[in-house]
Order: structure tokens, then C-alpha cells, then sequence
């Protein structure tokens, strides 16, 4: 089965919890089925360790249930939550050392972080045309719309938090579990940051 790291996990409460509170919390953990809910524990984090490795579909789930009580059920929640776990993560990284370093070093890099999280999928930079820089993950098979949105939301807040942008990063998944085999000889997920020079 697919894990993800326990940062993950307490990286969603805590953006629930600031922005709706314990009972916020409480409302999507009542919408989860018994197995993604005993992931979640009584949702306190007090279960949860941050190295821990737990059940990627609960993450989804946990996700997906967020979205549809406090969102649009369009899954930009899911990016957002996305956004706010890059932003700790990267300033727990040091980010000034990656902006001294530039666009190709910081994607490159990004490649030993996702193992940091996920127990599958292979991360594969493709490169960086200007200002657009592209990434795959193969072999990721809990790939999912949801996750892949918080793919989304990391890799674009992490790109303002360690390139030069003027403005938002712009962040898209471009190819969804695809198989080609001129590209890879795995299904894969693919991604395509832009962004304005600063």
C-alpha cells in the first residue's frame, strides 16, 4: 500500500484547525469511512507522528471531504493546503540557500524531498525552458485528482518561496497517469510550473 509522511497529516490539521477551528475538524472527520478516520485518530494530532508513515488514501480522503465541506468541491482547498505545507517546509529547508542557487538547483532538489513524503513514485525533472520548468512522477499508483491538487499547491508556493517571481507562480497538471512510452516507460503524472522573472 502507498504512504505518506505524517508531516502531511499534521500539515492539514493544523490549516483546518487555524481556519475552522476543532469543530471544523470535527466535521470532516464525521464524513470519512471507519479506515481513513482511524488513520486520523480523534483528530487532535496527538496519534500522528511526524515521521510516521500512514495510508495515502486517508490523506486523500481527509482531503477531499475538506474540499466538499469548506469548498467548492473543485478541489482548490486541496491546493491551498498544498501552498501553506510547501511554505513550512521550504523555510525549514532554507530557502535562501536555494535562491542563491536558482530555478534548476531548487526542481533538481525537489527530487530528494519527495521521498521525504511518499513511499512511491519516482520524481523526475525534466528541465527548466526560461521561466517554465517541468516534472513527472512515475510509478505513482495512488496518484489521485485530489493529491495531485496539493502537487499542485506545494510545487507552486515553493517556486515563489525560492525563485525570483514577479506574482504568483502558475502550476498545472498536464498529464494525469498517462502512459507513452517515448516519455516513460511507466504511467506517470506530469507537471508544469511558470512563473514571471522578477
Amino acid at each position: 500500500m502507498s504512504k505518506v509522511r505524517g508531516t502531511s497529516f499534521l500539515g492539514t490539521l493544523q490549516w483546518v484547525r487555524e481556519r475552522h477551528g476543532r469543530d471544523g475538524v470535527d466535521r470532516v472527520l464525521a464524513r470519512l469511512s471507519p479506515a481513513s478516520r482511524q488513520a486520523w485518530g480523534d483528530g487532535d494530532g496527538a496519534t500522528l507522528l511526524a515521521t510516521g508513515w500512514y495510508e495515502t488514501s486517508a490523506l486523500s480522503d481527509f482531503s477531499r471531504e475538506l474540499d466538499a465541506v469548506f469548498g467548492a468541491g473543485d478541489l482548490k482547498l486541496a491546493r491551498e493546503v498544498g501552498r501553506e505545507i510547501a511554505f513550512q517546509d521550504v523555510n525549514r529547508f532554507f530557502k535562501w540557500l536555494f535562491r542563491l542557487a536558482g530555478p534548476s538547483l531548487v526542481f533538481g532538489r525537489a527530487a530528494a524531498v519527495w521521498n521525504n513524503y511518499y513511499s512511491e513514485g519516482t520524481y523526475v525533472f525534466e528541465g527548466i525552458d526560461g521561466s517554465r520548468g517541468s516534472i513527472r512522477i512515475d510509478d505513482w499508483h495512488a496518484a489521485d485528482e485530489v493529491l495531485c491538487a496539493r502537487v499542485e499547491g506545494w510545487v507552486e508556493r515553493a517556486v515563489e518561496l525560492t525563485i525570483r517571481t514577479r506574482g504568483q507562480a502558475r502550476v498545472r497538471e498536464v498529464a494525469h497517469l498517462a502512459k507513452d512510452p517515448a516519455v516513460s516507460p511507466h504511467r506517470y503524472c506530469k507537471f508544469v510550473a511558470e512563473w514571471d522573472p522578477a
